[in-house]
């Protein structure tokens, strides 16, 4: 039994102390957080533009949207991604990882673009001219009326998209960016041994999620609240 412990204390010691490297974990977190988030958050802007796009009154503007929209949806990650990085900026002097969130973004965008469409086509129409009848204003009727609504409708989707563009960042280590995947890629073939790393990147992506899941059901109940003492 001592020496089953030993060889377990000295293969933690092999993948995380040994040559500090620990850090290429540190680095992929980072990296990961920094996909995550950035993508995410812009994306959530691309979506919003994309979705007021396809709910407009110009047949030109619903339908770009909608092909916009079908193209980042069907096309996968890892095929946008190499396009984005090896063909269209290829010859750019700009740094890949601000094109893998570019890249990331846009396929977030046309996620949460549908997420947001449908959430708003819940809202009953006749709560609109509802509104519209008791004096209030096109902007009114939405920010009070069909917005809570369209909110709460949206945010579990809102959430799982959240955890599905973080998963999505793993495929980037093919691309030479240091993810936590790829971190983990690293050390194991320094190691010969990829349990310990790859049961370190899992617990990190668990937490994460956990994390995330935690702060949007927050705001899930604090939105409940605030829409009973309103009521």
């Amino acid at each position: 039994m001592e020496a089953f412990f030993k060889n377990i204390l000295l293969r933690i010691y092999q993948t995380f102390i040994f040559e500090k490297r620990y850090r290429f974990f540190l680095e992929g977190l980072g990296n990961t957080l920094l996909l995550t988030l950035s993508s995410f958050f812009i994306g959530t802007l691309f979506a919003i533009v994309l979705c007021a796009m396809a709910k407009s009154a110009n047949k030109t503007l619903n339908k770009t949207a909608k092909i916009i929209t079908s193209l980042f949806v069907e096309v996968p990650s890892m095929v946008l991604l190499m396009i984005m990085v090896y063909i269209i900026f290829g010859h750019s002097v700009l740094p890949v990882m601000l094109v893998v969130i570019f890249g990331l973004s846009l396929k977030a965008g046309a996620y949460l673009s549908e997420i947001f469409y449908a959430a708003i086509n819940t809202v009953s129409p006749g709560e609109i001219e509802a509104a519209s009848t008791l004096g209030m204003s096109k902007w009114q009727a939405f920010r009070l009326v069909m917005l809570p609504q369209a909110v709460q409708t949206a945010l579990p989707l809102y959430k799982n998209q959240f955890i599905v563009t973080m998963q999505e960042t793993s495929i980037v280590g093919y691309l030479a960016i240091i993810d936590l995947t790829r971190a983990s890629s690293i050390v194991s073939s320094r190691t010969m041994d990829a349990f310990f790393g790859i049961i370190a990147v899992t617990i990190i992506y668990f937490v994460i999620g956990f994390i995330a899941k935690t702060f949007f059901d927050l705001i899930g109940k604090k939105k409940h609240i605030e829409q009973e003492v309103n009521a």
